[in-house]
């Protein structure tokens, strides 16, 4: 795919002139295992609950064909927004593995190491943008199930088990909504289900509120992409990359 410029949708905040005109869409999607590394753990492999909007945009970026390198001018350019909700999982695995290194080029180092996945997880993820041709090729593709490159679920050995159900969808605001959000923008929630408080890299340590079957009430408004069954909360995908 083509990298197309826009005018001016160039990395600010979507304004109300513009909330009416974007694109939006859901799909489910569902994985084996899933490892959505969380940014700031380094002594082992630990796991997000869903995917952060970073990982999202590395799944539209290999549906239409866009690599790894180019991720954060298209996502920027195209003004992507991404969100996920946890609908179901059937636990964690914890495994340990053992990472080898060279030293000096004559000595191996072995070192153990624990690794959490998600066991058989499905997620609705939600897609914003204002590009109308863009949301329309990713709606099609993803049901015509005709990617570009492999989608995984976080690592290249996570493969996705189902994808689909496709839906349309408005980017609206509001101040409650599925998924995940600022911990300081986060006021409480509706639900008997679980939420999960991780940091997040977005341009800096941020900590976040994950929830899974519950509604999260904000402090103040937000953007979702509602698709009459879920509004599930977005964010500005290029700010997650590292």
């Amino acid at each position: 795919m083509a990298l197309s410029r826009l005018s001016p949708v160039s990395c600010y905040e979507i304004g109300d002139e513009r909330l009416g005109s974007s694109g939006a869409l859901t799909f489910k999607v569902s994985f084996e295992t899933a490892q959505f590394k969380k940014h700031l753990i380094k002594l082992y492999r630990d796991t997000y609950i869903a995917p952060p909007p970073s990982a999202i945009l590395g799944m539209v970026g290999a549906m239409v064909g866009v690599r790894r390198r180019e991720l954060r001018e298209f996502s920027c350019e195209k003004g992507i927004l991404t969100g996920a909700v946890l609908l179901s999982y059937e636990g964690t695995v914890n495994e340990t593995m053992t990472v080898v290194k060279m030293k000096d080029w004559s000595k191996y180092i072995r070192t153990p190491k624990r690794n959490v996945l998600l066991y058989k997880p499905e997620y609705k993820v939600a897609v914003a943008s204002p590009d109308l041709e863009l949301m329309k090729e990713l709606g099609e593709r993803i049901s015509r199930l005709d990617f570009e490159f492999e989608i995984f679920g976080g690592n290249d050995y996570n493969f996705a088990s189902w994808i689909g159900d496709v839906r349309r969808a408005r980017l609206v605001r509001t101040k409650e909504g599925h998924g995940y959000c600022r911990l300081e923008d986060l006021e409480g929630i509706d639900g008997s289900g679980t939420l999960h408080i991780d940091e997040v890299n977005e341009s800096g340590v941020v900590k976040y509120a994950f929830g899974q079957g519950v509604t999260l009430k904000l402090r103040k408004e937000a953007l979702a992409v509602d698709d009459g069954q879920d509004s599930i909360l977005v964010h500005e995908s290029w700010k997650f990359l590292r």
